[in-house]
């Protein structure tokens, strides 16, 4: 069986789009530092917790949750699972063109798969990108500044400026929104958007923000998944 090409060119190719993704998410980084220190973290823990999850979004919940002071490990563990779920569904979309490598080159490669790197790993195998180094290549700038961004946020917390200061909060936002603006495809694309809304909106007022997060992430990802149809099927109707 001949695999698809995984080589140094490639994972080249990937780490020049890469470096393109490195000062937003290096400042992202910072955020959370600064945020994880002023929770209380230190900055080996702080530093821990972003190699172990590498996931802005679960990282800043999950903050969230803790500061309620009525965390529990359940509690802890359904964040970061709720927020990372969506990483399932990468995967399954890069599941055709990256299982070509085999499992020894692409299960490595996903664990440097985020958000941005996604999008633009989907832009390139949509533009013909046949080297599957391509991937890992694009993970690494980002996995090096956010866990450097993380590092410096919260060794210096107690001198550096409060992020809302900087409107460092709205970071997170910003990038879910660009996001949207990218997947949406027509006006229905925006209805689960708006049921996990709903849901932030009532749950947030009821039991605080991070469990709003928490349940926005379940109401518009279950939505989505109960009214997706295939794309042969919708063609038909």
């Amino acid at each position: 069986m001949i695999r698809a090409p995984f080589t140094l060119a490639g994972f080249g190719r990937g780490v020049r789009f890469g470096l393109a993704l490195a000062l937003p998410i290096g400042l992202y980084g910072l955020a959370f530092g600064l945020v994880a220190a002023q929770a209380g973290m230190g900055w080996g823990w702080a530093t821990g917790f972003s190699t172990a999850i590498f996931s802005g979004s679960a990282q800043l919940a999950t903050i969230s949750v803790l500061q309620t002071g009525h965390a529990t490990l359940t509690a802890v563990a359904a964040t970061v699972l709720v927020m990372n779920a969506r990483y399932l569904l990468f995967g399954a979309t890069l599941q055709p063109w990256l299982s070509q490598a085999g499992p020894a080159r692409a299960l490595p490669s996903l664990l440097l798969l985020g958000d941005a790197n996604w999008i633009i790993t989907m832009r390139a195998i949509d533009a013909g990108e046949k080297d599957r180094a391509f991937l890992a290549g694009t993970g690494i700038p980002p996995l090096v500044v956010w866990l450097g961004g993380t590092v410096v946020g919260a060794m210096f917390g107690s001198i550096l400026p409060d992020p809302k200061a900087l409107g460092a909060d709205l970071m997170l936002p910003a990038f879910a929104a660009a996001m949207m603006a990218v997947m949406v495809r027509g006006p229905a694309s925006l209805v689960p958007v708006a049921v996990g809304a709903v849901s932030a909106l009532g749950v947030g007022h009821l039991a605080g923000p991070g469990w709003g997060i928490v349940a926005a992430g379940l109401a518009g990802a279950g939505f989505a998944a109960l009214t997706a149809r295939p794309k042969g099927h919708a063609n038909a109707a």
